[in-house]
């Protein structure tokens, strides 16, 4: 089955470059940004995350106490409240942070919604409490009921989700079949610069963990969505015998 991707943009942010950047661009800031993705075959509509919470100033004023006053998301004029209520197939998240799950609270409640099984159970009994990150009631209350996915599993004809960690323990990815080729959306592949510069994430419970992620989707000839670039498109990573790589920008997605 072949899909194509929708990216929805429904937020921006500035962050700082260490969070994106492993023990790099310590005096910088990076533009990033929250999407919701729509994958559309003859099957119908799947979701790839649900966009940020309906309120984000609390998680805005967290994030300047943190982070300093450029941190915060601003949100953007978007279509992405009218797929939330509407008959779609599934949704998957490639993570459990208020910017991919936040609109699980408008789903409908027959919905479908995939997610890690580590993430899961690290959601019930945390596996690390210091870096727990509360969510509103009603999106822990939907996670609670979503349908846990032990390593990799084929969801739907064309769709495959992968349990990942590296970024928390409910990362994930998305690998998707397109007219263009395979696109993976994977949630610790932020941008494309950490692919072009070969610098693992740097929010990473696994940094080590990260090369060989990228490795073994580029084995698969699966290009890499960006999951917060500000205009994302697909890069395609070619490696080579040292263990680095070289990109190849940027494979198109038609629709089918």
């Amino acid at each position: 089955m072949i899909w194509s991707i929708e990216t929805i943009t429904v937020a921006r942010a500035l962050t700082p470059g260490p969070e994106v950047f492993f023990q790099r661009d310590f005096e910088s800031w990076v533009n990033i940004a929250v999407h919701m993705f729509v994958l559309r075959s003859d099957l119908g509509i799947v979701l790839v995350d649900s966009g940020l919470i309906a309120d984000p100033e609390p998680l805005n004023a967290a994030m300047r106490r943190n982070k300093g006053q450029q941190a915060g998301f601003e949100t953007v004029d978007s279509p992405a409240e009218s797929y939330l209520g509407t008959d779609v197939l599934a949704v998957m998240l490639t993570s459990f942070g208020p910017y991919a799950a936040g609109g699980l609270d408008r789903l409908r409640p027959d919905t479908p919604v995939y997610v890690s099984a580590r993430g899961l159970a690290d959601l019930r009994r945390p596996e690390e409490p210091r870096f727990v990150h509360t969510l509103p009631g009603e999106i822990s209350a939907r996670l609670e009921r979503a349908t846990p996915v032990n390593g990799q599993e084929c969801l739907l004809p064309g769709l495959r989700f992968h349990e990942v960690g590296i970024h928390h323990p409910a990362s994930a990815a998305v690998e998707i079949e397109t007219a263009a080729g395979r696109v993976v959306i994977a949630d610790p592949v932020f941008t494309a610069a950490n692919l072009e510069r070969q610098i693992a994430l740097g929010a990473a419970e696994d940094a080590s963990g990260w090369f060989a992620m990228v490795r073994t989707f580029a084995a698969r000839n699966a290009a890499f969505l960006p999951v917060h670039e500000p205009s994302p498109a697909p890069v395609s990573v070619v490696c080579e015998p040292d263990g680095g790589w070289h990109v190849q920008n940027l494979r198109t997605m038609e629709a089918p």
